[in-house]
């Protein structure tokens, strides 16, 4: 994928303007910080509002304490297909911009790379796997046992959080906290922890970008997305001559690449950094940046301001694409309002013909009273243990149904059914089928 248009000399450069009040932070990069900022948070709280949360045990959602299963399936799909569609939308537009403004690995990576230049000096040093694929850069020679200490303390810290925040999306936070403040399963509350914090410490120690880089499969996934309209970081090669060879947006670039190759490189993630960079640079100078986000859909006009044209290619895809993800949004808000708060399968107990269980599951967050009525078969010869039962949250209970022949029912099946509703919301309920069987004998 090319870094720029077909014909970069033709690259629409806005003018430069000097940034004074807001416009001194109202800039991509500061955007970018409080995005990656806000889903950092939202990550890491999540698990302890209670609103989202995976059950292993069962292999179900857990959210807002409703259980989804996998057979909601006007749940599961169409939020799915909503994201998938959704984010091909953005994608289309805005490029890799996942990686650079969204994803968790980046962000933790960012802020380990910050800890370098504060701890280890003002010159960017890479650690791990990153000395691979950077320029290496010598170490300040003040560095010693004292900063590394800072460094591996900070980092197994936030390996740590890390680890406890992502045990709650498993376990209950309360019974988390539970158990480490009691002592009680406190085995397996370490290797749980434990293990995600090693992952973590081992991912930041050593990994890190160039997992970004050359491992992780979902950048693939974002290119397939782009094409010649799709946003990127532009380079006005038609006043390449006027570039110091300053190479501040080759030190500022967090994937390493050089913002000023125009050929081919797919690992921008969007970012803003270089941009930001030889703006701030060029401002200092009075010219122009050499540098700009740019995509077809955008035209410089002769103010020197950028606008949208709202025809283009780009714009098109992106309105057509986010359409269609109305279409699974619209079947997901359907699946919520249909949704059945509980479950019921009922089936005949294997070797006794006349005996049946009615298993129900409370998928709610509170206890809930259910009602059992069964059609088809004489009041007389149904013999229920219990009509009405009390299932606590998240819970099953099996009921028995026993039918008795007596003089009532003769050889041959007997098709009936089983209702089961909710006492407190009569209009969920659930009905499965199921015949009888009494052979010529009469014995079950």
């Amino acid at each position: 994928m090319s870094a720029t248009v077909k014909n970069p000399s033709l690259i629409p450069m806005p003018e430069i303007h000097k940034r004074e009040g807001f416009r001194k932070y109202f800039r991509v990069t500061s955007i970018r910080y409080v995005v990656q900022g806000a889903v950092l948070a939202f990550i890491v709280l999540l698990p302890f509002t209670g609103l989202f949360r995976i059950d292993l045990s069962t292999g179900r959602f857990i959210v807002a304490g409703y259980q989804v299963w996998w057979s909601d399936f006007f749940l599961i799909l169409p939020f799915w297909i909503f994201l998938i569609s959704g984010a091909a939308a953005i994608y289309s537009v805005l490029g890799m911009v996942f990686c650079g403004w969204a994803c968790i690995q980046n962000t933790l990576s960012e802020f380990v790379d910050f800890l370098v230049k504060k701890i280890f000096g003002p010159q960017k040093k890479y650690l791990g796997l990153d000395t691979l694929t950077h320029t290496s850069q010598k170490s300040s020679p003040k560095v010693g046992i004292r900063e590394w200490s800072v460094f591996i303390v900070v980092v197994s810290l936030i390996s740590l959080v890390v680890g406890v925040v992502f045990a709650g999306y498993f376990i209950p936070p309360a019974l988390l906290w539970k158990d480490i403040v009691t002592g009680s399963n406190l085995y397996q509350t370490f290797w749980v922890i434990g293990g995600i914090s090693a992952v973590m410490m081992l991912n930041l120690f050593l990994i890190r970008h160039y997992w970004c880089n050359w491992v992780c499969p979902y950048p693939l996934w974002q290119h397939f997305f782009k094409s010649e309209g799709t946003m990127k970081v532009a380079f006005d090669d038609a006043r390449r001559e006027e570039c110091t060879g300053c190479n501040l947006c080759v030190k500022s670039c967090i994937v390493d690449i050089d913002p000023r190759d125009t050929k081919n490189f797919t690992r921008c993630i969007n970012c803003g950094e270089c941009v930001i960079t030889c703006e701030d640079y060029s401002e200092k100078r009075g010219v122009p940046s050499l540098l700009t986000f740019h995509f077809n859909g955008v035209r410089v006009g002769k103010d020197g301001k950028r606008r949208l044209n709202l025809l283009s290619p780009v714009v098109t895809r992106f309105v057509l694409t986010g359409s269609f993800s109305l279409i699974p949004l619209s079947l997901f808000i359907y699946g919520i309002f249909t949704y059945m708060p509980f479950h019921m399968t009922l089936s005949q107990v294997p070797g006794h013909l006349d005996l049946y269980s009615v298993r129900l599951s409370n998928k709610t967050p509170r206890s809930e009273q259910y009602r059992l009525m069964e059609v088809g078969l004489p009041g007389s010869s149904v013999n229920w243990t219990e009509k009405t039962i009390s299932i606590p949250s998240g819970s099953q209970v099996s009921i028995p149904l026993k039918i008795r022949n007596g003089q009532v029912l003769g050889v041959g099946i007997h098709p009936f059914s089983v209702t089961v509703e909710m006492v407190d919301k009569k209009d969920k309920t659930l009905r499965q089928d199921a015949s009888y069987f009494l052979p010529p004998s009469g014995n079950s």
